[in-house]
């Protein structure tokens, strides 16, 4: 029986993807859940599918509820039509009524405004919620090696924009943790999401660390995407955040962290534990003061 499914939006790089297909086989699926999919596409990018209603320019949203898990399966081939795309045999999604989401990076940051007292909420609120099995929690796998990075990497960043440590210190905490993201990958794709974003800033240069590092810890969907927010290819959750960190506004700031709270098992928590680290260096550069060491301790992750 065939199903047909509708887009309502989608990202700019995912639609680059499926329409250098032009015809034939995009890609196959590669993780199926619920409300998503992942599809790897036969250039090696990543194209993420769901219903859900947050967007980013590797995103297909879905005008669709239904449970995608009882309808796709993982290794299914994903081929081009010529309104659209098939899923294997019976499934087809229909791309004439999608809007374009364009934003191809994160946003254009031109200064530093955060109050430290807005860090300080930010912490607290991670610190009173319920954040077992993530990086905060220090029962957790990820937690030792999390409150390594902070003090060989960060703070030796903070000291002497030592860019060597902070990536020796970034590569013990990838693939770490639970979760199909793991803990570790998603703190540092926030924090580099976030300190790439503000580096010029502060006259720095932006971090990267090299895929083929990523992927010989960690799964290449989870390489993929810290891949992505390091390059400050961004879902609008997240460069909201980011971006309201330039404004004086502290309340937007702290309502834009819970918005992104709920994200996966600890995925949200674990992002915004990079956000806040980030945003320690870049507040203490731009305004010659010292909080990162602050902010560290009132997560846990100070040794």
């Amino acid at each position: 029986m065939q199903t047909s499914l509708s887009a309502s939006c989608v990202g700019k790089l995912a639609a680059r993807s499926l329409a250098s297909a032009r015809s034939g086989t995009v890609g196959e699926i590669l993780s199926v859940f619920p409300t998503s999919f992942y599809v790897k596409t036969a250039d090696s990018d990543l194209v993420f599918v769901t219903n859900r209603q947050f967007r980013s320019p590797i995103t297909l949203n879905l005008d669709s509820k239904m449970n995608l898990q009882q309808i796709i399966k993982p290794q299914e081939s994903v081929s081009v039509l010529e309104n659209g795309i098939r899923i294997g045999e019976s499934i087809q999604i229909d791309l004439r009524s999608a809007a374009q989401y364009s934003e191809l990076q994160g946003p254009r940051i031109d200064q530093y405004a955060l109050v430290k007292e807005a860090l300080y909420r930010g912490s607290l609120i991670l610190m009173i919620i319920d954040n077992q099995l993530s990086v905060l929690d220090q029962a957790g796998l990820a937690h030792v090696e999390a409150a390594k990075f902070v003090s060989n990497g960060v703070l030796a960043l903070r000291r002497s924009d030592d860019v060597d440590a902070l990536r020796r210190a970034a590569h013990g905490l990838v693939g770490l943790g639970m979760g199909f993201t793991p803990s570790g990958d998603d703190l540092l794709g926030g924090f580099l999401a976030t300190y790439n974003s503000f580096a010029h800033v502060v006259n720095h240069k932006t971090i990267n660390l090299e895929f083929d590092a990523l992927i010989s810890r960690t799964s290449w969907i989870s390489a993929k995407l810290l891949d992505y927010m390091q390059r400050q290819v961004l879902d609008d959750q997240v460069a909201t955040l980011i971006d309201s960190a330039a404004a004086h506004d502290s309340d937007t700031f702290v309502l834009a962290l819970e918005t992104l709270l709920p994200r996966g098992h600890t995925s949200g928590i674990d992002i915004l534990v990079g956000v806040l680290l980030a945003l320690g260096i870049i507040h203490d550069l731009s305004k010659d003061v010292e909080i990162t060491r602050n902010v560290a301790n009132r997560l846990g992750l100070l040794q």
